[in-house]
């Protein structure tokens, strides 16, 4: 199925797609390819629009503009986390990049797989799970796979996981996806609590052991930010750390300052990084995490 979306408000595939917060985006040539839900797509962009063939009618304009969070006006809400020269120039710079509207169970698997671990170790992380446990199928002569719901990847072996090169990561999958198949944690609750109760859901710990193993402070933000719509959360990682110490100092305890600005920097505890993350968030206001998406766009560049 082909279509068009119309662009009513500032908007960069690209910079979008390239900003860390998903895995199964694939540049070739003028295109996007991705796989979401069943099927599969692909877009460019043209000018104010997104031209864009489909696999299947449920991946519709409709969809595409929940996704990419187009029924959101961006200019008022770039406008207030450009506070200071920094954050101006990251705007500037990368401008009409957005958040995305990412399904709940997927989006927490994904960055399950991504501690400790680069982007191009993290898709080829998750394209092993998908080919191995995925449903294959055909757009436009190539096989793509369905990324695996929880309930298939609870029952296969922590050794099966291993195997597909998860290593140390496969337990925590494993243990995650037994969660979310037997309904104790659940995308669509979360999503109605405010940011504080949300996050504390994703780092619950029930009978001495945590509900969702291999979920700390950094994940349970990514998850909350890219899926559930809570745009205060402020992940921070290494890049994000980085661009923090060198751009606002006055936001980081002398202390974690003196450890983000060694070489290499110091792993923030998950003390320092809840007070570096709420510092944060008060200062960039509810639309913290896009400004994070900036931050971490420019601190990439800045290397």
């Amino acid at each position: 199925m082909e279509f068009t979306v119309a662009l009513g408000s500032p908007f960069s595939l690209d910079y979008t797609l390239e900003s860390g917060q998903v895995f199964r985006w694939e540049h070739r040539g003028e295109w996007w390819y991705g796989v979401l839900g069943r099927g599969a797509l692909k877009v460019k962009q043209e000018g104010d629009s997104l031209r864009c063939v489909s696999s299947e009618d449920p991946l519709d304009g409709s969809f595409l503009r929940s996704y990419f969070r187009l029924d959101e006006q961006l200019e008022p809400i770039m406008a207030s986390v450009m506070k200071d020269q920094t954050m101006t120039a990251a705007v500037q710079r990368f401008y009409g990049l957005r958040l995305l509207r990412q399904d709940f169970w997927e989006c927490l698997a994904s960055f399950v797989l991504a501690t400790n671990a680069n982007i191009p170790r993290i898709r080829k992380m998750v394209a092993s799970v998908c080919s191995a446990y995925g449903d294959p199928f055909e757009f436009e002569g190539l096989t793509y796979f369905t990324f695996p719901d929880a309930e298939r990847l609870a029952e296969v072996q922590v050794s099966e996981l291993r195997a597909s090169g998860l290593g140390y990561r496969a337990p925590f999958l494993r243990r995650v996806a037994e969660s979310v198949s037997r309904g104790a944690v659940n995308g669509g609750e979360v999503e109605m609590m405010d940011y504080d109760r949300a996050h504390g859901a994703l780092l619950k710990v029930l009978s001495g052991e945590k509900l969702l193993l291999g979920v700390g402070p950094k994940v349970a933000d990514c998850v909350l930010l890219y899926s559930c719509g809570k745009d205060e959360a402020f992940p921070i990682d290494v890049w994000i750390a980085r661009e923090l110490a060198r751009s606002y100092p006055n936001l980081v305890d002398p202390g974690v300052l003196k450890k983000l600005t060694r070489e290499p920097p110091g792993k923030l505890t998950q003390r320092e990084y809840s007070d570096l993350s709420r510092v944060a968030r008060g200062y960039f206001g509810p639309h913290a995490g896009l400004a994070q998406q900036y931050l971490y766009m420019m601190g990439r560049e800045n290397g």
